[in-house]
């Protein structure tokens, strides 16, 4: 008998299976290259950690500030994992692991866990990015910086600077479209961030990273017998695009639900990911000028709403606490446009 499927190998998936198997479980995991190596930077903020995590697979650590308006410190630490100890220390001793893909139908009596990452041909906002890499001190470390990029008007299309140390000797700087329908493509980003980095005098090398995909699954959280993770589920947030944090920490949620009989995603998860795909229309609705004071705003709020609204494992609760504060503190502009996300005609819904 199998306890658990997990059809794909990425993070999210990786990690469900080690933590399942770890924990006695019987795993069965589907993946057509399950030994490809990743390629993406992942990073989280350190208080979200997993205990169980080795301490190697932190690459480098920092506490970068924000630009919003102006120049604001977080308080907070933020790691970039090694990529390589991360997929080496989630182990898959004791999972069943079948070189093929895999649907959610067909598995008997096991539940299903869906880590397969975006599904083809999505038509769902995206999240792209380009980035480099350059000596450390040659660039400081902003996590979000929303003044525009040389060259570019205020009221084009929003982008921002990420600048975060990924290794003791090294920053990456990556131009980033926080969400679009359609997206600022890569290489309209790629210029933008070279004429950073070249009024700023810094040498550019070649690309490191390129980042596409989309915010949201046009497919449901869950069904009787599985559920999704990463953005097959609602561990990814749809407004920040954040969710190697949440799909690790979701691990030993769901072999805690399931060794209780439940099922993984509740209740409280599908209506605190819809509150967060509200948020995401709000910003998919803001003028570039909106979203830079959109961002001043909820960067003065207080430091608990800024982290519960950051993590896309907060409840549904805190995380209306958190849209509510921002929608108070916004100028009236603002405030339509927020209004006007929570209740979107049914032609915009995603689900």
């Amino acid at each position: 008998m199998t306890d658990l499927v997990v059809l794909g190998l990425g993070p999210a998936g990786r990690a469900l299976a080690h933590r399942a198997a770890a924990a006695g479980m019987t795993v069965r995991a589907y993946d057509p290259a399950p030994d490809a190596r990743w390629r993406r930077t992942f990073g989280m903020w350190t208080d979200e950690l997993p205990p169980w995590l080795p301490a190697d697979v932190v690459s480098a650590r920092s506490s970068p500030e924000v630009f919003a308006g102006h120049r604001r410190t977080l308080g907070r630490e933020y790691a970039v994992l090694d990529t390589d100890r991360l997929q080496a220390a989630l182990t898959l001793d004791g999972v069943g692991v079948v070189a093929e893909p895999a649907d959610r139908d067909g598995h008997g009596e096991a539940f299903v866990i869906d880590a397969r990452g975006p599904a083809p041909r999505s038509t769902a906002p995206r999240q792209t990015a380009a980035g480099i890499l350059v000596p450390a001190g040659v660039h400081d470390e902003l996590w979000m910086d929303w003044r525009p990029a040389p060259g570019v008007g205020a009221s084009e299309p929003a982008s921002f600077l990420y600048a975060v140390r990924v290794t003791p000797d090294s920053v990456l700087v990556e131009e980033t479209c926080l969400a679009g329908a359609p997206a600022l493509s890569v290489d309209m980003l790629e210029a933008r961030l070279r004429a950073r980095l070249a009024d700023r005098g810094v040498r550019a090398g070649d690309l490191h990273e390129q980042v596409d995909f989309p915010l949201l699954s046009p497919d449901t959280a869950r069904g009787r017998s599985w559920c999704g993770v990463g953005v097959r589920g609602t561990t990814l947030h749809p407004a920040t695009g954040y969710s190697v944090a949440a799909s690790l920490g979701f691990a030993d949620h769901a072999v805690r639900a399931r060794g209780a009989g439940r099922n993984p995603v509740g209740d409280g998860d599908v209506l605190a990911h819809r509150l967060r795909a509200a948020a995401l229309r709000a910003l998919l609705g803001m003028s570039a000028p909106q979203q830079r004071a959109f961002f001043e705003v909820f960067f003065d709020l207080p430091d608990r709403h800024v982290r519960t609204f950051l993590s896309a494992r907060s409840g549904p609760a805190a995380t209306a606490a958190a849209m509510t504060a921002a929608f108070a503190a916004a100028p009236w502009g603002l405030r339509r446009r927020l209004a006007a996300a929570v209740t979107p005609p049914a032609s915009r819904r995603w689900r």
